[in-house]
C-alpha cells in the first residue's frame, strides 16, 4: 500500500567500515538520534512567532489564555495567579528577549524529548551516496515504509518539505498535527537533494537512554540492499552472506556510461 507523495521503499545510507552502522543488518537496530546532533541548526528549531503579539490587547489576551489553560497547574504548584500574571505581563514587554528565552527553552526540551531516524526517498542519490555511505564504499538499506511507519515502533513519519519561505506560526496558534509537522518535517530548499523521509517518536515526558534511542526493526520490513559502487570485495562478501541468509535481495550499483546517473543490477537471487 502507498499514499500518496509517500515513496514505496525508503533508504538509510551507510558505512560497512562503522561498528555502528553495521548493526542495522547485523542485528537489526536502528538509532533514534536527538535534533541537538542534527548538521542543520534550524532543523526541529521552527516555534511560535511572538513578535505578532504587537499589541497591548494581544499580549493581555495571549497571557490570560495560558492563565486559563494552565490554572490547575499553577495552583498545584502554590502559585499566586494574580501574582503570575503580572510576572508574564512583565516578560511580554521585551519580545525580543521574550523570543530568544522560548526559542532556548524548545530546543532543550526538543533535544531531550525525540529521537528521529532519517532516511531517504531513493537509492541513487549521487550525493547521499557520497555524504552518508562512506564514499560509495558504504550500502543503503531500503525498507518498506508503509510498514515502517504503521508498525508502532515510531510516533509518526513522512517526507521532508522543503521551502525557501520560513513558516509562520502564529502566538495563539493552536498545536495541530500540520503545525507538528512543521516542527519535525520541515527544512530550508537547500536540503532538497535529500529527499529526506522522517520517522520520529516522542518520548516525553520520560528522557530516552541510549537503549530506549536503539530500536530493533524486524528484518521482514527490509525489501532490499544496495551496494555502493566501490564496495570493496570482502565487504561486498559479508553483506551478501547475511542478505542471503535473511533472504533479502542485493544489487550493487553501477554508473550509467556518460551520464550523471546510478543503475544497478541484482546479485543474488
Amino acid at each position: 500500500m502507498k499514499d500518496d507523495n509517500y515513496p514505496l521503499i525508503i533508504y538509510k545510507y551507510r558505512s560497512w567500515n562503522n561498528e555502528f552502522h553495521k548493526k542495522i543488518l547485523t542485528d537489526g537496530e536502528v538509532y533514534l538520534a536527538s535534533p541537538e546532533d542534527f548538521n542543520d541548526p534550524f532543523d526541529f528549531g521552527i516555534v511560535q512567532n511572538f513578535f505578532t503579539l504587537d499589541t497591548p490587547e494581544k499580549i493581555e489576551r495571549y497571557i490570560d489564555e495560558g492563565m486559563i489553560k494552565h490554572k490547575e497547574f499553577l495552583l498545584s504548584k502554590g502559585y499566586d495567579l494574580a501574582k503570575e500574571r503580572e510576572f508574564q505581563l512583565k516578560r511580554l514587554q521585551n519580545l525580543d528577549e521574550y523570543q530568544k528565552e522560548y526559542e532556548k527553552l524548545n530546543a532543550k526540551a526538543v533535544n531531550k524529548s525525540y529521537g528521529v531516524l532519517s532516511l531517504a526517498g531513493r537509492w541513487d542519490s549521487i550525493l547521499m551516496w557520497s555524504h552518508y555511505a562512506d564514499f560509495h564504499r558504504g550500502f543503503n538499506i531500503g525498507y518498506n515504509e508503509f510498514k515502517m511507519r504503521n508498525s508502532g515502533l515510531f510516533g509518526k513519519g513522512g517526507p521532508i518539505t522543503y521551502s525557501d519561505e520560513y513558516p509562520h506560526i502564529d502566538a495563539f496558534a493552536k498545536h495541530t498535527i500540520e503545525s507538528s509537522f512543521q516542527q519535525t518535517h520541515y527544512k530550508s530548499i537547500e536540503w532538497a537533494y535529500e529527499e529526506e523521509y522522517r520517522l520520529s517518536k516522542l518520548f516525553f515526558p520520560n528522557t530516552p537512554t541510549k537503549a530506549n534511542r536503539t530500536v530493533k526493526v524486524p528484518f521482514e520490513f527490509v525489501e532490499e540492499i544496495n551496494l555502493g559502487i566501490k564496495v570493496s570485495p570482502e565487504d561486498k562478501a559479508e553483506i551478501l552472506k547475511l542478505a542471503n541468509d535473511l533472504n533479502i535481495k542485493v544489487f550493487q550499483t553501477e554508473k550509467v556510461p556518460f551520464k550523471f546517473k546510478l543503475t544497478r543490477n541484482q546479485i543474488n537471487k
